[in-house]
Parts: structure tokens; sequence; C-alpha cells
């Protein structure tokens, strides 16, 4: 008796999550001190506003806060005296909260002090605010594990740096080790957040930050408190967005919230290379030593020419540090700390033809 051929084998490709942060337009940050080439820092659209009636198309922007201290950063720290307005003379301020959205196409960023103030072009560039770190930066509640901050995965985990490898002299320079536990150098366990391998590549390429906002994440309470979440700063994170966005990030060490807020501000100081290196004259601070290793923050105007060679690729001051040949990363067995921090991470996705930039 001649049995029926067995149906073909289907194979099921996994549901792909939608895309259309990557279609909105960026939030437009502008410097009131510059008529032209004046835009300072792009922000996608990843937060829904909630006053929006409940019949209406939802709009999206970027939670008010979060935007204001990148813009707050990038100016030398302007917490105290800064703020938004939608337009240059600053006499229209935003009147949305700052726990809420932030929905117009651009806004200014006024520091009442000066039209022209200076921002910092780079990292290494900006000094870490030790006594006026803004008070809703606060400690972190989480207990540190080994699962994914994130996923809460237990499986392919790395050490991730929240102050990067690479940016040794930045945290000698900026004395960081004053808010290590055991090791005084960036090797030290607060500085280190277990990732699962393709979360901690989208952090790495800074795809997203951790800021504090808050939050009815359902925890041990319901009631809304204070939380360390993901926020995405990068169309490119168009896919992970639905997903990881918002997202209570775990496996913190209680000491951390120093190198978080470090954290931020070098994933957001990478944002403002297009303004420094635009070919214009900007007004910006920048790190001097000198011989014996005195550092000193000056405020200088600097021509076009000057900051495109500084801060365009390569050398120390670069705003993107030119790419590592893969002859020059070091053996990883030298850093078991993480799996896959500065070195390894460059390693690894070398070998694989994948990775573009980055730190670890």
């Amino acid at each position: 008796m001649a049995t029926a051929d067995p149906p073909p084998f289907l194979g099921q490709c996994p549901p792909q999550p939608p895309l259309e942060l990557g279609t909105r337009k960026d939030i437009c940050f502008h410097h009131p001190g510059y008529h032209t080439y004046n835009l300072l820092l792009t922000l996608p659209r990843v937060d829904m506003d909630s006053t929006a009636a409940v019949d209406a198309t939802p709009a999206y922007g970027v939670h008010h806060r979060t935007a204001l201290l990148a813009c707050q950063i990038i100016a030398s720290n302007a917490f105290n005296n800064s703020r938004f307005a939608v337009d240059r003379e600053g006499r229209q301020p935003v009147q949305v909260p700052l726990d809420g959205v932030l929905t117009d196409s651009q806004y200014y960023f006024i520091v009442d002090s000066s039209n022209l103030y200076p921002i910092v072009p780079s990292f290494q560039d900006w000094q870490f605010p030790h006594d006026h770190m803004p008070e809703f930066w606060p400690p972190a509640t989480t207990s540190s594990t080994t699962t994914c901050g994130i996923t809460k995965t237990n499986f392919a985990i790395d050490g991730a740096y929240l102050i990067p490898q690479r940016e040794r002299t930045w945290y000698e320079d900026n004395e960081m080790s004053r808010y290590g536990v055991g090791l005084s150098d960036i090797d030290n366990t607060v500085n280190i957040l277990p990732l699962r391998k393709d979360i901690h590549y989208c952090f790495d390429n800074r795809w997203f930050v951790i800021v504090p906002e808050i939050t009815k994440i359902e925890t041990r309470s319901a009631t809304p408190s204070i939380q360390y979440i993901t926020h995405i700063i990068s169309r490119d994170a168009a896919g992970i967005w639905p997903i990881y966005h918002n997202t209570l990030v775990e496996s913190l060490h209680n000491s951390s919230c120093a190198y978080l807020f470090a954290r931020f501000a070098w994933a957001i100081l990478f944002r403002v290379k297009s303004f420094v290196i635009k070919g214009c004259p900007r007004y910006v601070i920048r790190i001097h030593k000198d011989e014996e290793g005195n550092i000193e923050y000056k405020a200088e105007h600097c021509t076009g020419m000057m900051l495109s060679s500084k801060y365009s690729g390569g050398g120390s001051q670069a705003a993107i540090p030119k790419k590592r040949k893969l002859g020059s990363v070091a053996n990883d067995e030298e850093n078991p700390i993480e799996s896959s921090g500065e070195d390894s991470d460059i390693s690894i996705e070398e070998m694989d033809g994948l990775w573009d930039v980055m730190d670890g």
C-alpha cells in the first residue's frame, strides 16, 4: 500500500519588529549663538506623548529632561541656568514639564548667561561634575548580578564597561577612581554591567543610554519611582526600539551612578561631532595639559579648519577615534574581568567583519 509523501518542512522566520522609528524625523536642538549651521544635536522620536487625546494619532517625541541634560552636558555642565525655547532669543520658553515629551520639530537650547556659550567638542574635553551632579541622578537601587541587566537572560553574557576601557586617560584625568570599589582603576567592578552580547554591541555603538526616569514599571511596588531605564538615542536602533526602549535596567552596582552619568556624556558628546567639524568657527572648551601634567579647561575660539583637523578622526582628541587594526588588539586573556570589552569587542567583531566603530 502506497503512503503519501510527508509534507515539506517549512522554515519559519521570526517576526520582524516595526521599523517606523527609522522613518520619523529627528528632533533638532539648535545653538542660538550661530545664525547658520547651528544644529547642535538631534535625537530620535522614541517617546509617545501621553497627553494627546485618546482618539488622536499618537504623537512621538523625546523625554524633556533627558534631552535637556544632553544639551547641558554639551554646554559644559550648564545644569542651573539653561532651558529650551522655541525661539532664538529665548523669549518663548518651552512649557512642557520636565517629565513630559517634546514633540516640536526644533528647539533652541538657551544658556541664560550668554548667547554664544562655549560647547564641549569631545568626551576627552569634558570635565566630570564631581560636586554638582544633578540631584535627580540617584544611586542605583538594584544589586549587581551576573544576569544581563536589560534582557534578564543568563547566557552569552559580557561584562560591559560603563566608562569604556579606551577612556583610561580621561578616567585618570578626572579622578574617577573615587567612585570605585576594590580596584581603583577603570577595571573596578562598579564600572561593569553584565549585558548579553547583542545588547552589549548596541550599547557600545551608542544606540542607547541608561538614564533615570520616573516610571511605573512593575518591580517590588507599583508606586511611581525613579528607576534607571534604557533610552534609545539613535535611529539605527529601530529594530530594538519596540522592545528595549524604556526597559528597566537591573544588575547595576549600587555605587555606579557616577559611571552611568559619565557613560551618558560619552554617548551624547559623540553626537555633537557634526556641529564641531562643520568647517565653521566655534567657541569651545578644550582640555590643556602642561609638561607637569597639570590640567586646565580653557574656553577658546577655534577656526573650522583647526576643529576639523583635531576632531574629524584620529588622535586622542578625536570625536571618532580611528579604527584600530586587528594586529594591535591586546590578548583577551590579559583582561579576565570582561569577555567583550574594548579590546575583545574589537577582536571578535573585526574577525566577523561586523564591527563598525568602537569602544568597549
